[in-house]
């Protein structure tokens, strides 16, 4: 075993139903035993016959839990059996969406691709992925990220569930449906840490930028073992970093941030959004509010991001604060409108007077409002033209002094009217 593995271990994460107790087993154990109570009839012969996948592998069982008569066991008597002894039966995961440049084991990966124990899924730039595993729980993959699925198995012994992931680089968000059996497993790794849950909506992340592992939880509960006597619990709410020397920063996650107007329609040819304070957050657009289907992900070093080719639909906004040690904070999700609606405009002097020109960009049937105002903006226009087809105006013989000007795109689509407005624009008109 590498010496770096060693020393980073004993870094786990454990969930814990309320806290009760810390669990025995470490989650970093693949051997953590599946429990069976002893029935009326059973011995450890035919035990082996139907769940080992090695018959002969009852004397295993048999010295690990002391047992003197194999054939003779007391009924209500709980056996511990190592899981690498156990049959079991090979489950698949579902790419349920896909966006972007997303591979399987190399392979280009579409909506609908069956995943198997075993298969590493990637996703490149301005990419993501959600898998759906069987018991309904489900994988959300972000940009350059790169995950292995290590175990996707149901024992024959209890039909208990056992799924494994490695996070090589980047991160995925787990929505884990709360698990049936004690004896279920679902666990997520990052270089230095495993997360195993037993019911709960975290994300795992590893930055190789700053080599540190990362979770935060937003429902469900964890326990972190860092090699001391005491697991640290870490509730909803808060989350942690592993810091390459293995040493564990735990904190609150920060509030969901306030985003300035989050839901108005989207009709520039960027799609922006703010947040209220300048602190680093993370964006996602998501078409659902459970973001299985992932559009686009930034992170905004000035609470300022800023997205290109969103196309036209009903969209949602995620944000997250991200503290200074990198720990995301609680999402804040809003829904909002993509309406490309948008229009440049340019002003200049013509042979036959001042020219303003516009270009319209969006769907659906348009026409242009032109407003020309004297001195400011807060009184009548002195030149208002609306339902223009044209891309220009010229007027000529304008006095001396100064204007403000704008236009307008109207857009009627899908039964909806909307109007956008470029910003006034100051025009001087000097005397000869």
């Amino acid at each position: 075993m590498p010496p770096e593995f060693k020393r980073f271990a004993s870094v786990f994460l454990a969930l814990l139903a309320g806290f009760g107790t810390v669990p025995t087993v470490r989650a970093t154990d693949d051997n953590a035993p599946v429990k069976y109570v002893v029935r009326k009839g059973d011995n450890l012969i035919s035990l082996g016959e139907r769940y080992l996948t090695s018959p002969r592998s009852y004397k295993i069982v048999q010295q690990q839990n002391r047992i003197a008569d194999p054939h003779a066991i007391p009924v209500g008597k709980v056996l511990n059996i190592p899981r690498s002894l156990l049959k079991y039966r090979p489950v698949s995961a579902k790419l349920i969406s896909v966006r972007g440049q997303v591979l399987a084991d190399n392979a280009a990966a579409s909506t609908g691709h069956v995943l198997r124990e075993g298969t590493a899924v990637s996703t490149g730039p301005s990419s993501f992925a959600t898998m759906l595993l069987d018991d309904g729980s489900r994988v959300s993959l972000p940009s350059n990220s790169n995950v292995r699925i290590r175990m996707l198995r149901k024992y024959v012994l209890g039909d208990s569930l056992d799924y494994d992931f490695d996070i090589g680089k980047g991160g995925a968000r787990s929505a884990v449906t709360k698990l049936k059996s004690s004896d279920d497993r679902y666990r997520m790794r990052t270089p230095k840490a495993v997360s195993a849950v037993r019911g709960t909506d975290f994300q795992s992340r590893f930055d190789p930028d700053n080599n540190r592992d990362f979770a935060e939880v937003v429902e469900g509960a964890l326990a972190v073992d860092a090699g001391r006597t005491v697991a640290r619990p870490v509730g909803a709410g808060n989350g942690l970093a592993v810091k390459a020397d293995g040493g564990v920063i735990a904190e609150a996650l920060l509030s969901a941030p306030a985003l300035q107007e989050p839901g108005k329609t989207q009709a520039d040819k960027f799609v922006r959004f703010a947040a209220q304070d300048s602190r680093d957050t993370r964006f996602t657009i998501g078409k659902d509010a459970s973001f299985i289907d992932q559009v686009a992900d930034v992170i905004a070093a000035d609470g300022k991001a800023e997205f290109s080719d969103i196309p036209n639909g009903n969209y949602f906004i995620r944000a997250r604060a991200v503290s200074d040690n990198g720990i995301q904070g609680i999402p804040a999700t809003f829904a909002f409108k993509r309406r490309l609606n948008g229009v440049s405009a340019s002003a200049g002097q013509g042979e036959e007077g001042y020219v303003f020109r516009w270009i319209g960009e969006g769907e659906g049937t348009q026409r242009f409002h032109f407003q020309l105002f004297r001195n400011a903006t807060d009184q009548l226009p002195m030149v208002d033209e609306a339902g223009l087809l044209a891309d220009r105006v010229t007027l000529s013989d304008l006095p001396p002094g100064e204007y403000f000007w704008r236009v307008g795109i109207v857009q009627y689509l899908d039964g909806e009217v909307a109007i956008n407005w470029t910003p006034p624009e100051k025009l001087t008109v000097s005397g000869t």
